[in-house]
């Protein structure tokens, strides 16, 4: 079995909100589908939600957009992908590599779309290629974007009325503001939601980290906080000076990453993005590394489309240990809605069918491969020329 063609599609989804973190300069929803087709009539599909200005601490990792993803396909990694055999995926992104540095998203991209391929050539779903699954409902975390008080906390509501109990709340960097969101969506919601504040490293010091923990800890009785500040020494001194959780995300994208917050103690729970690792394989790694050094995980996506979030729920389903509800998209289609706000970024998808939810949870697909197919009428509604 050989990759036989390849084809990339840009399309952007309309958007349910103007949603958006402290750092963001681009709007979501404009990403990459990739189909990979072998000489016996098998497709696999990847999806790169690229975003430029999203990327690691101190330039560690950096963000890439629609056009440098199929610059890379078309012009850089297309020789060797057309006449690779998709099942060897590993020596693929080993390759791969070697002949250009980073990208980890247009990677994940790829290996999505060759694992793809193998397991619907095998017909059994994605998960089972990374050890089977170990949970078949993911639970939800709804991520309420950089908002005022009032309109965080309207937000909020709807999400709860919509069953989910989990919230990641954006906030922007200034410890007197983001207390004040906190604290007008805990008195929306109630005692009975989960609430923790994404700083997206917007605290400037150590001590401005703690004392706004400590004063939103207070004021909205939070049950973690994710990435207060930039830099793993940062990150141990947070995670030492308060009582509850503190979540790696920018600081942590290789098993090599990893292992490094484990030894330096720079958090309590590690965020997986299986785009950020370059795909599912190196994600299942980093998992691995969790478990044994007793950390809980979460799947944290990219606000990915249908073909994403597929590799999402695969990846949650599949990771070893203590897995949190996870932050990513509850996929909508136009007509078919689960869910009027939880998990909706998104009013429509180029997927045709959504996934099944109920009760704050996800299941997770079933079907050969990731489970999902393309609705050709959407991809030319949403294509971008």
């Amino acid at each position: 079995m050989k990759v036989e063609a390849l084809e990339t599609i840009v399309v952007e989804l309309p958007r349910r909100s103007a949603y958006g973190w402290r750092s963001l300069e681009d709007s979501i929803g404009r990403y990459v589908i990739l189909k990979l087709t072998t000489d016996t009539g098998v497709t696999g599909l990847g999806e790169a939600p690229a975003i430029l200005s999203w990327g690691g601490e101190h330039g560690r990792y950096f963000g890439e957009d629609p056009q440098i993803v199929r610059y890379l396909i078309d012009e850089v990694l297309s020789p060797l992908l057309i006449g690779a055999d998709p099942r060897s995926a590993r020596s693929l992104l080993a390759r791969m590599d070697e002949i250009a540095r980073g990208f980890p998203y247009t990677k994940a991209m790829i290996e999505s779309a060759l694992l793809d391929i193998v397991a619907r050539d095998a017909n059994v779903p994605l998960h089972q290629l990374l050890g089977g699954a170990m949970r078949w409902q993911i639970p939800i975390c709804h991520s309420v974007g950089l908002a005022e008080p009032e309109e965080a906390a309207a937000e909020a509501a709807q999400v709860v009325a919509d069953g989910l109990r989990w919230m990641q709340v954006k906030v922007g960097g200034d410890p007197a503001r983001d207390t004040e969101v906190l604290r007008a969506i805990r008195r929306a919601v109630g005692d009975d939601v989960e609430l923790y504040p994404d700083v997206n490293r917007g605290y400037r010091d150590v001590k401005t980290a703690i004392m706004a923990i400590k004063a939103m800890q207070e004021a909205a009785a939070i049950c973690a906080i994710e990435q207060p500040v930039e830099g793993i020494e940062a990150m141990a001194s947070v995670a030492a000076g308060v009582d509850i959780p503190v979540i790696v995300d920018e600081g942590c994208w290789s098993p090599q990453d990893a292992l490094e917050i484990v030894s330096r103690r720079a958090a309590d729970i590690v965020s997986i993005y299986y785009t950020k690792a370059s795909g599912l394989l190196r994600s299942m790694e980093i998992g691995a590394i969790a478990k044994a050094a007793g950390l809980p995980m979460n799947v944290n996506g990219s606000l990915e489309a249908g073909v994403g979030n597929a590799a999402n729920l695969h990846l949650a389903a599949a990771l070893d240990g203590a897995v949190m509800p996870a932050v990513i998209t509850i996929n909508t289609l136009e007509g078919r809605e689960q869910t009027r706000v939880g998990g909706v970024f998104y009013t429509d998808d180029i997927i045709t069918d959504p996934f099944a939810y109920a009760d704050g949870c996800l299941t997770v697909p079933d079907g050969p491969g990731l489970g999902v197919e393309l609705d050709p009428d959407k991809i030319e509604k949403y294509r971008v020329k």
